[in-house]
């Protein structure tokens, strides 16, 4: 299959129908653009020994299938910690902005602590796949280069949820993607594994993501333990524990416009 992008200048990226959300063919799922700007931080004057710690997009409004730009500047310089802005823009318009943390590596010799024990969250194997029963999702875009395998819950269950996934083309063109490229693919997905509530009666769209990573995933199955949590009268938030089959490798929020 095509990648989610092909590269059309230094700046300038097409968007394939592939990008498209779940929820119809005219707009993104937040991941793959989320992957966009982070490739753009990652590319941007690299450092031996660095590496990006938190990557923090805010959704300013619907991406549309259409060629983005990006553009990347330094916000905080510095020898070990550094803070840079990546924006994606469409039709002289702002649709996404990330803030990513580049941080110099942990010694080796640093004292380590455990993380936190998975349990019956890391499976021996990989679950069978599952068709997605519902009627309502747009399955020729995202839905169609994600392959999902939930291990709890499922696409036709509300509640919290643990599914492991991977992405099966490239994000441009025909490189391969790096660890914290596949992750942001895949971040954006904790909401919609565990629908709180049927979303098509009571709608929960995410205006950010956030991810920190305290190491990167050794392959390209990725885990999401992720639970919604909707308070009437209050507010809507999903987080989620993103895993390998080594354990925890960070985490993950959205916050949701529910209603």
């Amino acid at each position: 299959m095509e990648p989610f992008y092909e590269q059309l200048d230094e700046t300038t990226f097409a968007s394939s129908e592939l990008t498209a959300g779940p929820w119809g063919p005219d707009s993104q799922h937040a991941g793959p653009p989320s992957a966009l700007l982070a490739r753009a931080i990652e590319r941007f004057e690299p450092r031996e020994g660095h590496r990006l710690g938190r990557v923090s997009v805010d959704i300013l409004g619907p991406v549309p299938i259409a060629p983005l730009q990006i553009e990347v500047e330094r916000l905080r310089p510095g020898r070990r910690l550094e803070l840079f802005e990546a924006r994606a823009e469409t039709n002289d318009r702002t649709v996404l902005v990330a803030r990513a943390w580049r941080l110099a590596c942990t010694p080796a010799d640093f004292p380590s602590r455990p993380e936190r024990v998975a349990g019956d969250v890391i499976p021996h194997d990989l679950p069978d796949p599952r068709p997605t029963g519902l009627h309502w999702v747009h399955e020729d875009g995202y839905m169609a280069a994600i392959e999902f395998r939930y291990q709890q819950g499922s696409f036709d269950e509300t509640g919290p949820a643990v599914a492991w996934a991977r992405q099966t083309v490239a994000l441009v063109d025909d490189e391969e993607p790096t660890p914290w490229q596949r992750a942001l693919v895949l971040a954006d997905s904790g909401s919609g594994i565990s629908l709180a509530l049927d979303p098509t009666r009571y709608p929960a769209i995410n205006c950010d993501l956030s991810v920190a990573l305290h190491r990167e995933p050794g392959n390209e199955w990725i885990g999401l333990d992720a639970v919604t949590t909707i308070n009437a009268g209050s507010g809507a938030l999903t987080t989620t524990t993103m895993l390998d089959h080594d354990g925890p490798i960070g985490i993950a929020t959205q916050t949701l416009l529910a209603g």
